[in-house]
């Protein structure tokens, strides 16, 4: 059984909201030297906790460049009451909660974290409720006031049943689709052709990229992929390495950010891709192109890094500041080249 964590609906509002669809999770980070090999124990140097979760972290990401009350989560936490706190800390960064449904007798997601000195890291999640929501949840009045409200859909991580039920009502009210479909896509891409279908950006991780492409190269696994929706971009993931943007004929390759020009270096990665999302949503739900608002989303995914706590994605006036500081070449405005 669930219910709304808060049942308010709301009208559709100028420009609507960004809303992200996806997990909310307790995260628990252990930073070490090295990681342990099988059966071998190692020295922590420190353990924190820290609110996160993909959803939840692409959500605040948007918020702290959109402003309070423009960024929207639709997402399922347990009935403990760590549901609360994450409640509480979702509305403390300005994001709108009224999607959130609670899954009686569930626990609320968590993930277990563990970072080498170099920032590299491991996750163990456990899915809780994030794993238990349902196509019907949608109906409730929460979800379904945020998504009639919803001017661009970000599907991250999500069920695939709840996120084609999210894409087509969204859809209904002329929200575009960004889909980044992360551990589902060990489901093949047969599974996920519709979502890709519907979706007017795809992003994936390398990784992620080379399964459901069929192919390393970058290029040719994006126009592959593009064959399921021509009219669909797809924004590929490469950490340090910066990203490619495949669309309407034409790939793109923006060049990582190098920290050192910066005098900062990386001590966390993990969140730095949920950062890189909220803020290629944020800027394309502002009107800018995909490749104007990647070379955004580079520097925001490399400045998370600089950060220990999950939820570093920096705020918009940080975002502007640091753009300004690094040369041309380090922020990737001449690294765009064809590479199709």
């Amino acid at each position: 059984m669930a219910a709304p964590l808060s049942g308010k609906e709301g009208r559709k509002e100028s420009g609507g909201l960004l809303t992200v669809m996806g997990a909310i999770n307790w995260d628990t980070s252990i930073f070490e030297d090295s990681f342990a090999g099988l059966g071998e124990q190692v020295q922590a140097r420190n353990v924190e906790e820290f609110s996160g979760g993909k959803g939840a972290n692409v959500a605040v990401a948007a918020a702290r460049l959109l402003g309070r009350g423009k960024a929207a989560i639709v997402g399922a936490l347990g009935s403990d009451d760590l549901s609360k706190r994450q409640v509480r800390e979702l509305k403390k960064e300005g994001v709108v909660t009224d999607g959130l449904v609670k899954i009686q007798g569930s626990a609320s997601g968590r993930a277990y974290i563990l970072v080498n000195r170099e920032g590299k890291k491991s996750i163990h999640s456990l899915f809780g409720a994030n794993g238990l929501i349902q196509p019907s949840h949608l109906a409730l009045p929460g979800p379904k006031g945020v998504l009639a409200r919803t001017s661009m859909l970000v599907v991250v991580d999500s069920p695939t049943d709840v996120a084609v039920a999210a894409t087509e009502t969204s859809k209904r009210v002329g929200a575009r689709i960004i889909y980044s479909p992360g551990v589902r896509v060990r489901e093949g891409r047969e599974s996920l052709a519709g979502m890709m279908s519907a979706a007017d950006i795809l992003v994936l991780d390398k990784a992620e990229l080379a399964r459901l492409g069929g192919r390393t190269n970058p290029a040719e696994a994006s126009e592959s992929l593009r064959q399921a929706s021509p009219t669909m971009t797809v924004v590929a993931t490469s950490g340090k390495g910066g990203c490619v943007v495949a669309g309407a004929g034409r790939t793109t390759r923006l060049s990582g950010v190098d920290l050192s020009l910066l005098g900062m270096k990386a001590v966390n990665s993990t969140g730095s891709g949920d950062s890189f999302l909220g803020v290629l949503a944020s800027y394309v739900s502002k009107g800018a192109g995909v490749v104007e608002a990647a070379k955004w989303a580079n520097l925001a995914g490399a400045l998370k890094a600089t950060r220990y706590e999950t939820r570093g994605s920096p705020t918009k006036a940080l975002l502007e500041a640091t753009m300004k500081k690094l040369s041309p070449r380090a922020a990737g405005h001449n690294s765009l080249k064809d590479v199709a």
